[in-house]
């Protein structure tokens, strides 16, 4: 199969001379300055390297270069738009890449209502479909952003299409990513408490930013935020279980492990 690369996207710009190195980004920048015109750039689950490759600490740091010399300080980019369930990755106390505006699950601001189902939506939807307001806000409601309650998109669609309020996390891949980042006795204990109904303070600004680096109990459950596990509340500080859906599924686990 023959291998495909992104400057071959260029051939259109015919009456363009390109550099002999064609790199991408002396592709953007001869393109940009015969036209004028920018570029917007979209990178969907933009941090799936640091998901998928956990501890392949020298292909992250290549691929956090590479958006680096390809997006930073660039007159051709219009716009960049990276979607992902972590924050930008930090090297230290540094991000590799600092010129993004973060809307992450610890600070949504402005952005809150966007990230998933608002009360007014589900309240609209339950009418629509025949189901109890009451049940889907104890089943999908909870994530606290800025003050805004948030359901589960993905749930609440699933409950209203099958009539049937029920646990729509895919419970085996969820005890195998819990699991991990609950075995130790101090997490158990924490965890055991935030399911009793508990709230805890955590200081979400020590956390690298991907799936391994964990140097307090703080790091973990605001890795759990960020995987929507547990919901955060900007103003106290402090998170807790947002619903019974992820109740359950923490029982679960914690059973399961005995």
């Amino acid at each position: 199969m023959k291998q495909y690369s992104v400057v071959e996207d260029f051939d259109e710009f015919a009456g363009i001379a390109f550099p002999r190195r064609k790199t991408l980004v002396k592709i953007l920048e001869t393109v940009f300055s015969k036209t004028g015109v920018p570029f917007v750039f979209i990178i969907d689950e933009w941090d799936c390297i640091f998901r998928e490759r956990k501890d392949d600490f020298d292909s992250q740091k290549i691929y956090l270069d590479f958006l680096r010399n390809l997006l930073k300080d660039k007159s051709y980019v219009a716009l960049a738009y990276m979607t992902g369930i972590l924050p930008i990755k930090k090297y230290g106390k540094h991000s590799a890449i600092n010129m993004f505006t973060e809307i992450s699950m610890t600070n949504a601001g402005d952005y809150a209502e966007f990230t998933g189902f608002t009360e007014k939506e589900v309240e609209a939807l339950c009418q629509r479909y025949h189901m109890s307001f009451d049940e889907t806000k104890r089943w999908y409601d909870g994530y606290n952003l800025r003050g805004i309650s948030i359901y589960n998109p993905r749930s609440v669609v699933m409950s209203m299409t099958f009539k049937n309020f029920s646990n729509y996390w895919t419970s085996t891949e969820t005890y195998e990513a819990l699991k991990i980042y609950i075995q130790s006795e101090d997490m158990r204990e924490t965890i055991n408490k935030l399911i009793s109904g508990e709230e805890i303070a955590i200081d979400t600004t020590t956390f690298s930013n991907d799936m391994v680096t964990f140097h307090s109990r703080d790091d973990v459950l605001t890795l759990l935020v960020h995987l929507g596990y547990l919901t955060y509340n900007f103003d106290t500080k402090k998170v807790s279980i947002p619903n019974y859906e992820i109740t359950e599924q923490f029982v679960s686990t914690v059973r399961i492990m005995g």
